[in-house]
């Protein structure tokens, strides 16, 4: 087995960087050297089989070997490296390289970012102010002298007590998820873990985002058992598991509460609520 590129792959792997670095603003000379550098420093993995005779489009699940590889490496820096030789690899064949494989396949960095809050952040922030924008549009239409139907409607929607409750926990996830997530003051469009804005910090992103999503599961499954909504009736026979007339446990529009009720315990009992239901229902922490 000779270890080197299809001659096929050279051509079309410099006109890739040719691209790749006019869109950076970089040199497309020093971007081959480098891809060439990387199939050299990790050549036993790279060249470690033939080349296909075609890429395998159906295939795109990332295998054991190829995450074993990348997470390998002694610092994140490392690892983007390998991800990057994974990428590289999978959009080699004898036919030649395949720049929308390498460029698109982003699953073996997507995975580990469904932890992090950052996404998550952004998504709320739109959402709070496309709600804040629609409430100011509503209040301006009531001033009007004869509003319409419709824009009464949407005035008392607006002020109807779950709605209210609902809106301002929204704020509160948006709090929860910047200052224990991480998240505050930062946005991201990547979604990738090997090409995170972030870089390194990616990694205590994920552990905090993690934490911070699960933690909110737990505020999600009690408000829902607790708090009562006009667009959900549950079932007779799961009545025992909603405790609709009792007294709150946790205020689920108070950022102050919330946080409190993970210090004094309060959220240990809803925690040992939750595990009984999921032990009887059969079902995950996602579920309510």
């Amino acid at each position: 087995m000779k270890r080197k590129l299809p001659r096929s792959a050279v051509e079309p792997l410099i006109a890739y960087c040719n691209e790749a670095a006019g869109e950076a603003d970089g040199s497309a000379s020093h971007l081959f050297e480098h891809y060439l550098e990387l199939m050299k420093k990790y050549e036993d993995f790279f060249f470690d089989e033939p080349w296909p005779e075609t890429l395998d489009e159906t295939s795109s699940l990332i295998s054991r070997e190829e995450r074993d590889f990348v997470e390998a490496g002694a610092s994140y820096a490392e690892k983007c490296e390998r991800a990057t030789v994974v990428r590289l690899k999978r959009a080699i064949s004898l036919e030649g390289f395949d720049s929308e494989c390498f460029a698109g396949h982003d699953e073996l960095g997507s995975e580990p970012c469904w932890d992090c809050a950052v996404p998550d952040a952004v998504s709320l922030r739109k959402e709070v102010e496309a709600d804040e924008q629609r409430k100011r549009e509503n209040e301006e239409a009531m001033k009007s002298s004869e509003p319409s139907w419709m824009t009464k409607q949407m005035h008392e929607f607006y002020r109807r007590s779950d709605v209210v409750r609902d809106d301002e926990m929204r704020l509160v996830k948006l709090r929860f998820y910047e200052d224990v997530g991480g998240a505050e003051g930062k946005s991201c469009e990547v979604k990738n873990k090997y090409t995170c804005p972030y870089g390194e910090a990616s990694e205590q992103l994920i552990k905090d985002g993690m934490l911070a999503k699960r933690i909110w599961q737990e505020i999600r499954w009690y408000d829902h058992h607790w708090n009562p909504s006009h667009t959900c009736i549950p079932a007779q026979n799961d009545m025992k598991w909603y405790h609709y007339g009792e007294p709150s446990i946790i205020d689920v529009a108070s950022y102050d509460d919330v946080t409190k009720a993970i210090e004094d315990g309060r959220l240990e009992r809803i925690i040992a609520e939750h595990e009984r239901y999921m032990k009887e229902m059969g079902c995950g922490p996602w579920a309510l």
